[in-house]
């Protein structure tokens, strides 16, 4: 039997891994939760609660925070509420007059501003509609010379700045690293030479 784990474990998972603003109910009340705040704010309403998880997550967005807001509860609203598109990432349930909207925003500079509706068709199991993801940030099948040592990859798009992960899979047998991470692109770098013949590698971003 596997011994239990003490409550600093879970509230150390819990407050580092979870999404930034939670929707939930506890006891029949709903509740706004940010984790890594250590906050919790048990609303008056549904409405309350979504204008206070606004209120949060705009003001992170503000000083430039990416957040998320997850509803993990289906909400009964009479208002209309505003996140900011280019910070936020809302995920979950919002049903406003029946329709549910989801909004999922990035920066334009990443080229993933995503805003679509989401209809209901009976129950609470949403239809996702008119959806449009784009990821400009990635490279497929690359062509990387014969006996290439490295690959420099120029963006097309300026960065703010370097907090970027690069995952690179190169189509053959060898080990891969990256340096010289710029805000205009990086190196890819191969500890065995590119076969004769050249070869292809795929790389994607993430922030």
């Amino acid at each position: 039997m596997s011994q239990a784990q003490p409550d600093a474990v879970y509230d150390a998972l819990f407050y580092n891994y979870s999404p930034d603003i939670i929707i939930d109910r506890i006891a029949g009340i709903t509740v706004v939760i940010a984790p890594r705040f250590k906050l919790k704010y048990f609303a008056k309403s549904d409405d309350d609660a979504v204008s206070y998880a606004s209120n949060l997550s705009n003001q992170l967005s503000n000083a430039r925070i990416y957040n998320s807001v997850l509803f993990k509860v289906p909400l009964s609203l009479t208002n209309n509420y505003s996140f900011n598109q280019t910070y936020s990432l809302l995920i979950g349930n919002i049903p406003v007059n029946n329709v549910y909207a989801i909004m999922i925003g990035f920066t334009s500079v990443i080229n993933q501003v995503i805003a679509y509706q989401v209809n209901v068709n009976g129950g609470n199991i949403p239809n996702i509609t008119n959806a449009n993801v784009q990821n400009i940030f990635k490279g497929n099948n690359v062509a990387v010379a014969a006996g290439a040592t490295s690959l420099a990859v120029s963006l097309s798009k300026t960065l703010s700045n370097t907090n970027y992960a690069v995952y690179v899979t190169p189509q053959w047998n060898t080990s891969v690293w990256i340096t010289g991470k710029t805000t205009t692109g990086f190196t890819i770098n191969f500890g065995t030479a590119a076969p004769t013949g050249g070869s292809y590698v795929d790389w994607v971003m993430f922030f």
